[in-house]
């Protein structure tokens, strides 16, 4: 009797199986290994290297602030250490433009400040990339943007005063964000894309001068917003978001 004959390549060529013989055993689809699971929460160290050393200058500064109105601190005042003012400048204490960018009026204010700095940097750091080139973009933006805004603050202030924080820094982040919708793309600065966004800024403005308002008049020691910080900034952002940037347009 005839030996069955191994089937081919195509079924439909397969001669028809004899009786009692079993179909053959197809080999098991191999199992895929399970992807280790992500611990990071989504924030991680080689992504964010810029942001993580501003945030461990923020909480150095804002450490400081806090020893320095201590009984053990050294006497000295904290405004005429790190906060920016005309008169510091007058003075020659140029670091402050730096110092005041790590300096806060308050546990609120740090905070109110973190919950914007982190979304919007992690943003801007993806988008800029991971590499040293990349992060020293991020961070010199930041830099630059905090300048900004205490020269706009300094400039259409009138009254004077100083002025602690890192929101000028921070909003020229947010504009960033605007401009680059996704990695490799820049918005034009005079495009419907950028000026659909432009009113969130002016409501969070709004809005925490509302609660600073409100909060002052409950009683609370609560300074006003530097809203010229904020203008400065974020004009800064938009404007060279684009050089540090040079690719595609949307």
């Amino acid at each position: 009797m005839d030996s069955p004959q191994p089937p081919s390549d195509d079924p439909r060529r397969d001669p028809p199986r004899p009786w009692g013989v079993a179909e053959p055993a197809l080999a098991p689809d191999p199992v895929p290994e399970a992807e280790p699971e992500d611990t990071s929460l989504g924030i991680k160290w080689a992504e964010n290297r810029a942001l993580f050393l501003v945030l461990a200058l923020t909480g150095v500064g804002f450490l400081i602030q806090l020893w320095m109105r201590t009984p053990a601190g050294p006497g000295w005042e904290a405004e005429y250490l790190g906060v920016f003012s005309g008169q510091a400048l007058a003075e020659g204490r140029w670091w402050t433009l730096l110092t005041a960018m790590v300096m806060h009026g308050g546990f609120l204010h740090l905070a109110m400040n973190l919950s914007a700095l982190l979304p919007f940097g992690m943003i801007l750091s993806r988008r800029l990339g991971p590499s040293p080139g990349g992060q020293l973009k991020w961070l010199v933006f930041y830099i630059g943007a905090g300048l900004a805004g205490s020269l706009a603050w300094l400039l259409l202030s009138p009254a004077g005063g100083a002025v602690v924080g890192a929101s000028g820094a921070i909003f020229g982040l947010w504009a960033a964000v605007i401009r680059l919708p996704r990695e490799g793309v820049v918005l034009p600065l005079l495009s419907m894309d950028v000026a659909r966004q432009l009113p969130g800024p002016i409501i969070a403005n709004v809005i925490v001068a509302v609660a600073f308002g409100v909060m002052g008049g409950m009683g609370g020691e609560v300074a006003g917003i530097a809203w010229q910080a904020h203008l400065g900034g974020f004009v800064f952002g938009l404007l060279t978001i684009g050089v540090l940037v040079p690719r595609r347009q949307a």
